[in-house]
């Protein structure tokens, strides 16, 4: 699969690439370095904290999996 590295945008083989997604090492590390400065944002919450906090009583619809 070839996509392009998310940091310099250079195109990257998963097959032969062992950085893939990234194209490289240091590519790689200044993505976790966007990470660790708060460059990037989850734009919504996976879950509701206020849903389901330790000692709730399930609803009716907690029945369901």
């Amino acid at each position: 699969m070839q996509r392009r590295c998310p940091i310099c945008k250079k195109l990257v083989d998963s097959a032969t690439n062992t950085e893939f997604p990234f194209c490289s090492e240091r590519c790689r590390l200044l993505d976790l370095g966007n990470w660790a400065a708060e460059k990037y944002v989850v734009s919504e919450p996976i879950f509701n904290e206020d849903d389901d906090e330790v000692g709730d009583t399930p609803n009716s619809d907690d029945t369901k999996h």
